[in-house]
């Protein structure tokens, strides 16, 4: 049984509750197709919220038709806990829908809505590619209760896919601006569209991509420290490393991903060139981002996915599973990331276990209702507070020993190995807790070994980190430290230093992209490599394995401490 069997949130993260959970089924239980539902929240108050998202749909010509069908909505007056279901707009034989996103104007609520023209969208086979080719708006002015017909006219040349919009509309500078991609000189590009009215929307200049990126999914926010600022962060598209769908595919399987960001002074009139943002992850699916009404930013993100090629089984094994969050408070840099969010899987093919496209929207200060899908089946909402302080405690039990480990004088332990057989101390950690981290630990090779790479056999001084998304290996040996890369199975080595094996302090750093860094007695090693992506259940583990031939392995550990900062090392208990 793959990891989690049951559904997890973080620590200031409360119970979700599904919104709606109607999938069509296979007589296996599988997803008849696959289509994304891509929900939007609203918050009138504390009490009353709104929720849109996609329905799929049908198509005699397109067995598995993708990201198109009828706007579904529901209603709560009692803050999540019951919801009212109905379409806002129904898909028909000439018309679907793309996306919604809703605009909250005082009250007064608004849908922009993605229309696909169906006839015009089809290709040569007669497959409609989801697209839209125009945006169309409806209104309510009961809180969602009914909706109606709201006429706009947006001033976007046609381009083949109109204009996508996924992030949240912004009051700003007497206008309102809503984020927005589209198609423009050979590859997809982002900006705002500007309204005075709500019933003209005319746009900006679109930003310039960073070299050989793509963006899409654009999100804006008042900037971090100049409120006469805004900040745009979209999701890319790296092209670096080979425009083919095959070289696409394998950079994502090895490589950390970053959002692009830009700023405009002008209101989205104009902006700066989008730039690669080391802080904020994404990986070819939507990050969302907002600002709270204390000048906090909030960004909320998926640790695994890409443009991989192939079924769905073909797919790394932990893909689109975990959504994480992270807040960057005024003044000061982003904090570690923490998990939101990661269920179970309801399907064994397509979409199993995904929790993926998030929205939120602050009803408090520093309080969010947050909505996103989980399997491509729940609409699920749950709270999240972003004032709370992360606990600085990540462990869920005490340190179990094995393999004749023994606990050293004065705490810690030592290890020693004769064979295959590993000896260690592991720990359980609370995923709940789970988010970016440090480990820190002393200790020493006393007897060593010779470290298969393929086997794993030879493991001098053994240290792995497993939070329910990622695992970092490490390995110190005398001759200097070893570790597993993303996407790679074997061992190989990140750090050559003589005499490694000698009593030393080491820590490693590991970041929302899974960049881990290696520094040694503080001080900077140099060495930088990202880490596994797992499913491996959460855990602290000290070890060290000997070969099969009878070559030992023993190692001291003085101490080691995990944590989500850099605080100063204390002994174990």
């Amino acid at each position: 049984m793959s990891w989690p069997e049951i559904d997890i949130v973080g620590t200031h993260v409360g119970a979700p509750v599904t919104v709606y959970g109607k999938a069509d089924r296979t007589p296996g239980g599988e997803l008849a197709h696959e289509g994304n539902r891509v929900p939007d929240i609203v918050a009138l108050d504390s009490r009353r919220l709104v929720v849109g998202w996609r329905a799929g749909v049908r198509d005699s010509r397109d067995p598995s038709p993708k990201d198109q069908g009828s706007i579904m909505y529901a209603r709560s007056g009692d803050a999540g806990r019951t919801w009212t279901v109905g379409t806002l707009a129904a898909a028909t034989a000439a018309h679907r829908y793309h996306y919604v996103m809703f605009l909250n104007d005082d009250g007064v609520l608004y849908a922009l809505l993605g229309l696909i023209d169906v006839e015009r969208d089809r290709d040569r086979e007669g497959r409609v590619d989801g697209f839209p080719t125009a945006m169309t708006a409806r209104r309510s002015t009961d809180a969602g209760r009914t909706w109606t017909d709201f006429p706009i006219t947006v001033e976007v040349p046609d381009n083949g896919r109109g204009v996508v919009v996924a992030g949240r509309p912004l009051r700003y500078g007497g206008h309102w601006l809503v984020p927005y991609w589209r198609h423009a000189g050979g590859t997809t590009r982002a900006g705002v569209l500007r309204s005075a009215d709500l019933r003209t929307w005319t746009p900006g200049a679109l930003a310039e991509n960073p070299p050989g990126v793509a963006v899409e999914e654009p999100q804006i926010a008042i900037s971090y420290d100049d409120p006469g600022a805004l900040v745009m962060v979209t999701r890319t598209l790296d092209l670096r490393g080979g425009a083919s769908a095959a070289e696409r595919d394998a950079r994502y399987r090895v490589s950390a991903a970053h959002c692009a960001t830009a700023t405009s002074t002008d209101g989205g009139l104009t902006w700066s060139r989008l730039t690669l943002d080391e802080d904020l992850p994404n990986y070819y699916v939507k990050t969302f981002f907002t600002r709270d009404s204390g000048g906090r930013h909030l960004a909320i993100y998926n640790t695994l996915a890409g443009p991989f090629t192939g079924p769905a089984e073909s797919r790394p094994d932990q893909y689109r599973e975990v959504l994480h969050y992270k807040v960057r408070r005024p003044g000061e840099p982003w904090g570690p990331g923490r998990l939101l969010a990661d269920g179970r899987r309801l399907t064994r093919g397509a979409a199993r276990g995904w929790d993926v496209y998030p929205s939120a929207d602050e009803y408090e200060p520093g309080r969010f209702f947050v909505v996103w899908e989980h399997n491509q089946i729940n609409i699920k909402v749950a709270e999240l507070d972003i004032t709370r302080e992360f606990p600085g405690d990540l462990f869920a039990g005490d340190w179990e020993l094995y393999g004749g480990a023994r606990r050293a004088p004065g705490g810690g332990f030592v290890l020693r190995s004769g064979g295959t057989r590993a000896s260690g101390a592991t720990r359980a950690l609370d995923v709940r807790r789970g988010c970016d981290f440090t480990l820190e630990f002393r200790g020493r090779v006393d007897d060593d070994s010779a470290l298969d790479p393929r086997t794993g056999d030879g493991v001098c001084l053994g240290a792995k980190v497993a939070n329910g998304a990622r695992r970092l290996m490490l390995a110190v040996q005398r001759g200097g430290v070893w570790s597993m890369r993303k996407g790679s199975p074997v061992w190989e080595r990140v750090h050559a230093l003589d005499g490694a094996g000698r009593i030393a302090t080491w820590r490693v750093t590991v970041d929302s992209s899974g960049v881990a860094r290696l520094f040694r007695d503080g001080t900077d090693t140099g060495a930088a490599w990202v880490v596994q992506d797992s499913r491996e259940r959460p855990q602290l583990t000290h070890w060290v394995t000997g070969t099969p031939g009878g070559n030992a392995a023993a190692a001291t550990v003085e101490w080691t401490r995990l944590s989500p900062a850099f605080p100063e090392p204390l002994p174990l208990p």
